[in-house]
């Protein structure tokens, strides 16, 4: 029948047979209206039983590839378009030079994603166990969809975590489960979407939430970051009411940290002007210089939403985040929450609220903070061995990342988007900047989730790139 063959190892013959009459009559080889041989007569020419080619009869009418009239017998069903077979079109891409290509083939690419926390140290045995534990004895709660604003006991032992490491005073009443800060910004976003149509993103900074707010019609106004964090000065004291998203402790992707100064004018524009301030604090726990920085929520628990998340901390696979919400919001964004249908596992919210009243939580953040700061004085040591005084080191105060800047006067422009011809990737400033070309020469190198060796080997790729650019 028209050519098919059945293959050996390639699925059972009615599944064959099925997929290559989809094929043909989507490719137009079978034109609309063309009566198809009887049954009998097909299974003869194909050698294979009638009761296959049946099945494969009746599978395609009910699909709408086949119809059947009665007496007169199968035909190809009208009203399928057809589908031109796609043209590839080579693509040229700019030549490399060998010694770029050599690199590329022959090594792994090397990923400074400032994002991911050190993977390697998950405590995949403990938190199996709770899992183990909690899927085997826990009451079939846990199974169903819970309670929109997160289960009780996990709120009640953030509510305790932040008294006792942040100082943040607040009702568990007060906290809302996410499945993590995007999703945080989403539900925010879409609860004041009645009252504001303003926002203000620090510049440059982490593309969601920009995207989110402008998904939702907002206005999106763009504020510059210096050494200090966000020049809040530069918001107008009678500009229209909205939402300010700020990373405080440590703004992606520069690393600086909002002086108090500019803190305490942050709070007092909002006072006045009635802007809610998202303060997102995703990675303040892995502070290497001094003592931690106080959450600005302090300064302000009724104008300040504080953004927490749990992928930084632990893993961004487990998907779980939360918000502090002023009382005066707490109804409306539940009521958001409940209408959107956002929901996180009950499974998952249970292990974690174990896992930090048992104390493994405070140990694990102990045990991180001392690993990052160790990859953090590695990769300064290795940065100054390999580039001296043409790059400059900024933003390593906290977290998981760093800011490095080459110097223009050493390197002129580059296009760091070549690099991963040399088995590197990472982002550039410009990635993440709204307003282009005010950022030459600064890159982010994030370093949780890779080894010594990996950043060693990565700085060295980077070098041999930069190396090849001045030559070109």
């Amino acid at each position: 029948m028209f050519g098919f063959r059945a293959m050996a190892g390639a699925g059972s013959v009615t599944k064959q047979l099925c997929g290559y009459l989809r094929q043909e009559i989507e490719n137009g080889a079978l034109a609309p209206g063309l009566r198809l041989p009887p049954t009998r007569r097909a299974a003869m020419d194909l050698g294979i039983a009638r009761n296959i080619v049946i099945e494969v009869y009746e599978q395609l009418t009910a699909e709408g590839y086949l119809t059947s009239r009665a007496g007169s017998g199968t035909f190809v069903a009208e009203g399928i378009e057809a589908r031109t077979a796609l043209k590839i079109t080579p693509t040229t891409f700019p030549v490399q030079s060998a010694r770029a290509e050599a690199v590329s083939k022959n090594t792994k690419l090397i990923d400074f994603d400032g994002g991911l926390p050190d993977l390697s140290q998950f405590p995949r045995r403990l938190w199996s166990k709770y899992v183990r534990d909690i899927t085997d004895s826990a009451g079939e709660d846990v199974f169903s969809y819970g309670d929109i604003q997160g289960l009780p006991t996990l709120r009640e032992a953030i509510a305790g975590y932040l008294y006792r490491v942040k100082g943040m005073t607040c009702s568990m009443d007060q906290i809302v489960i996410t499945s993590g800060t995007s999703e945080g910004m989403l539900l925010l976003a879409s609860t004041l979407s009645d009252r504001f149509r303003t926002v203000y993103v620090e510049e440059p900074t982490i593309g969601f939430a920009g995207d989110i707010f402008r998904k939702l019609h907002y206005d999106i106004h763009p504020v510059e970051v210096d050494h200090q964090g966000m020049q809040i000065h530069r918001i107008q004291h009678d500009a229209p009411a909205g939402m300010i998203v700020l990373t405080p402790s440590h703004q992606y992707p520069t690393g600086s940290i909002l002086s108090i100064q500019r803190r305490q004018l942050a709070v007092a524009i909002a006072d006045k002007t009635g802007h809610y301030i998202i303060e997102d604090d995703y990675d303040s726990e892995f502070r290497h210089k001094g003592g931690p920085v106080p959450p600005l929520q302090l300064l302000s628990p009724n104008r300040v939403i504080y953004a927490g998340t749990y992928s930084k901390t632990l893993s961004p696979a487990l998907r779980i985040g939360f918000l502090v919400v002023p009382p005066d919001l707490i109804e409306p964004v539940v009521r958001t929450k409940t209408e959107l249908n956002l929901t996180t596992s009950g499974i998952i919210q249970s292990a974690l609220a174990r896992f930090i009243v048992d104390g493994h939580f405070d140990r694990h953040i102990h045990k991180m903070r001392a690993v990052y700061k160790r990859k953090r004085v590695y990769i300064a040591e290795q940065c100054r061995r390999l580039f001296g005084d043409r790059v400059e080191l900024l933003g390593d105060e906290a977290g998981m990342h760093v800011q490095l800047h080459f110097r223009q006067d050493a390197y002129g422009p580059m296009d760091w988007h070549k690099l991963e011809a040399f088995g590197v990737r990472l982002s550039s400033f410009e990635d993440y900047a709204a307003l282009k070309g005010r950022s030459p020469g600064k890159v982010v190198l994030g370093y949780g989730n890779l080894t010594e060796r990996e950043m060693s080997e990565g700085l060295r790729r980077i070098q041999q790139f930069t190396e090849s650019w001045m030559l070109t």
